[in-house]
């Protein structure tokens, strides 16, 4: 009978890692969208008014927006012209149409494209940064 007691002590410790666990990862996943959509709100006021000096730890830094590019595969054009599910488009099951002459390298390279978005940039903030941003009042 101890040994019985000693699992369901072990189990019910388990269980409650576990749940720990999940609730870090919800926990995770609202922080990110709070993170999103303050970059996204800072962003907007950059494009539309310019750079800003925000401070980190009471050094100045200037908040820049950058756009940055990035290539993508288009899963679901390619899916939807081989008829083959998504899921079988990983970077084996690509290889396998190819070399199987269901598409060839030239025509797989159709389905790249690039993607942009504006990303948020924060470097060290020199003097001449300030004084352009302010306006010689510091």
């Amino acid at each position: 009978m101890d040994i019985n007691v000693q699992t369901h002590l072990k189990q019910s410790e388990i269980n409650g890692l576990y749940q720990e666990i999940e609730d870090l990862k919800k926990q995770r996943t609202r922080l990110k969208e709070t993170i999103d959509t303050k970059t996204e709100k800072i962003i907007k006021h950059i494009l539309k008014h310019g750079n800003v000096i925000a401070y980190k730890e009471d050094v100045p830094h200037v908040l820049t927006v950058k756009l940055a590019r990035t290539t993508k595969f288009d899963k679901s054009a390619l899916s939807n012209d081989l008829n083959v599910p998504q899921k079988e488009l990983d970077l084996v099951g690509v290889a396998e149409l190819v070399e199987g002459n269901r598409i060839t390298s030239q025509k797989l390279s159709g389905y790249y494209y690039e993607d942009q978005a504006q990303k948020l940039n924060a470097r060290k903030a020199k003097k001449s940064d300030i004084e352009l941003i302010f306006g010689g009042r510091s």
